[in-house]
């Protein structure tokens, strides 16, 4: 027994004296797991290269003070303290240049009345006064709601607070603190609509909850669904409670005496319907809420596009932070060529950082106030994807030792996870531009619109759409059926039938104009490369346009 135990425990022994005489292992490493190897590769760069600090500050923090001034402990530079005021008061956040936004903000947070000859600004603290960089607010379903919420909400409590007591038993204390949780829970609702980056659906949902009961509306709430109670006389939770503190349920009890009596009965009715009606209402509307909803209206996904932006940039500055503390400094970065695993040329790793840092701080949000929804899906997103595949595709093997600690390799992967959730939020916004009709042309392909789809797009559920435009697409009636254009996508580089992947018309919107479908095909596997569009009408006139659309990784 003694003797099998000390046989099986040599190799370790001798893998042990091999890494503390600084020998390589060899065949030893065998006998150690993968995750064995990763922490003593960690505790060797620890070791190698020291963990560097620096101050970190966020606004307001003192450590953050701008254009590198010196900080001095409990107090902030003028300009700063101003900044943060504007700030505060707008609910916006200021960048230089940006007129557009700091007018929308201006036009949100405060409203002009004329009164008595002379113009009165009042200003509106409330949240959705917030902008951003890229002007983005609330709009669509957002807006709609929250415009039903605010005017419930103001018609409400003064109808909250003339209520009182039909009930001779009722105490003075309870009734006074259920109208103050009343008040509360439909204001803070009401908030919550108006927040920037739209409606946290869980917290909604939890004050619906909460002033209804669950009889009347139960969690999770879900899309298209009815209430199951509205009458007032039956709904629970707290306006239930304030209801039968006050005895004012009309079909249980009968307190009601006198006009003013029956006045004060309607009253929560009045209140009730106002609650039970903008809780339908978000039901309605709640299929465009939440972060993975695939139907987001362009103002809030601005907010947050314009704050994924900010964390981008931000990710490079990490990634700089890490090479610094493994001794690849700003000079050496310009000079250190990165190598890919895809066919993308070498770049230099400053090159690749500033270039990212860029299209996050200037390009990209340009790009977004320049050309609206057209401008996401035909330049932002396919930008976005490029530097996504490119930061993942960076091959560690063909460059520095340190690049490829495990510090260095993190902050990278970071960086590449911060840029697919840019373009998880973009992906859902497009538009598509139509061209003016043009008649008696010949077929003709002028435009794929987006130039660049993913293969992941393609292979998803509902497929990548594109638009192509041109003249003369024609449908055809054969057999009193409808037969539309049909579509195939080549590649470019290798014109043979196997390369060839059809598409599927979706909208024949006019003679100029298509949107088709391109889906996972039943005998071919899509691949990355430049592929040809081949248009053909029913009288098999037929036309290419070479080089037309893009298929990425």
């Amino acid at each position: 027994m003694a003797n099998g135990e000390s046989k099986e425990a040599t190799p370790s022994l001798r893998g042990a004296a091999a890494v503390g005489a600084g020998g390589d292992m060899g065949s030893e490493t065998g006998f150690r797991s993968k995750k064995e190897r990763q922490v003593e590769e960690s505790e060797i760069d620890s070791t190698a290269y020291p963990i560097l600090t620096e101050e970190v500050g966020y606004p307001p923090s003192p450590v953050s003070s701008p254009s590198g001034a010196p900080a001095i402990p409990g107090t902030s530079p003028i300009g700063q303290i101003a900044a943060r005021a504007v700030a505060d008061v707008l609910g916006w956040k200021p960048k230089q240049g940006d007129a557009k936004g700091f007018v929308g903000a201006l036009t949100q947070a405060f409203s002009l009345t004329e009164t008595e000859g002379h113009v009165q600004a009042t200003w509106t603290p409330r949240t959705y006064a917030v902008q951003t960089d890229l002007s983005g607010g609330i709009s669509g379903a957002q807006a709609s709601i929250y415009a039903r919420g605010k005017d419930a909400l103001d018609q409400s409590l003064p109808l909250l607070d003339g209520l009182y007591a039909l009930d001779p038993e009722a105490a003075a204390e309870d009734i006074a603190a259920l109208k103050a949780v009343v008040k509360s829970q439909l204001s803070e609702l009401v908030n919550e609509l108006a927040f920037p980056s739209g409606p946290r659906v869980q917290r909604v949902n939890q004050y619906f909850h909460l002033l209804l009961g669950h009889a009347t509306f139960p969690l999770p709430a879900k899309p298209g669904n009815s209430l199951q109670q509205s009458d007032p006389d039956k709904i629970e939770g707290t306006l239930g409670n304030l209801r039968d503190e006050l005895g004012l349920n009309f079909t249980q009890q009968d307190f009601v005496n006198s006009l003013e009596d029956e006045q004060d009965l309607s009253n929560f009715r009045i209140l009730s319907d106002y609650v039970t009606s903008l809780a339908q209402s978000w039901i309605n509307n709640l299929s465009f809420f939440g972060l993975n909803t695939t139907t987001p209206f362009f103002g809030t996904q601005l907010v947050l596009l314009s704050r994924q932006l900010s964390v981008v940039a931000e990710s490079v500055d990490e990634v700089r932070f890490t090479l610094d503390s493994v001794f690849i400094g700003p000079a050496e970065r310009q000079t250190l060529q990165l190598n890919f695993t895809t066919q993308d040329q070498p770049l230099f790793a400053e090159d690749l950082f500033s270039w990212i840092q860029n299209f996050a701080s200037e390009e990209g949000p340009r790009l977004i106030q320049d050309g609206g929804k057209f401008a996401v899906h035909n330049t932002f997103l396919p930008i976005v994807r490029q530097l996504h595949r490119m930061v993942g595709a960076i091959d560690p093997k063909r460059t520095l030792h340190a690049f490829k600690t495990p510090r260095v390799q993190r902050s990278l992967r970071q960086l590449s996870s911060e840029l697919q959730e840019l373009v998880r939020l973009a992906s859902p916004i497009r538009h598509t531009v139509t061209p003016e009709p043009v008649f008696d042309l010949p077929l003709r392909v002028t435009t794929v619109s987006p130039s660049f789809v993913s293969v992941e797009e393609i292979y998803s559920d509902k497929g990548a759409l594109i638009s192509i435009g041109g003249n003369s697409f024609e449908m055809s009636v054969i057999s009193g059926a409808i037969k539309f254009p049909t579509i195939e996508l080549a590649n470019s580089e290798e014109d043979t039938a196997q390369d060839k992947i059809p598409a599927y018309i979706l909208y024949f919107r006019s003679e100029n104009l298509m949107v088709a479908q391109i889906t996972k095909p039943a005998s071919a596997v899509v691949s990355a490369g430049t592929y040809d569009v081949t248009i053909t009408n029913g009288d098999k006139q037929s036309f290419t346009l070479r080089r037309a659309l893009t298929i990425t990784d």
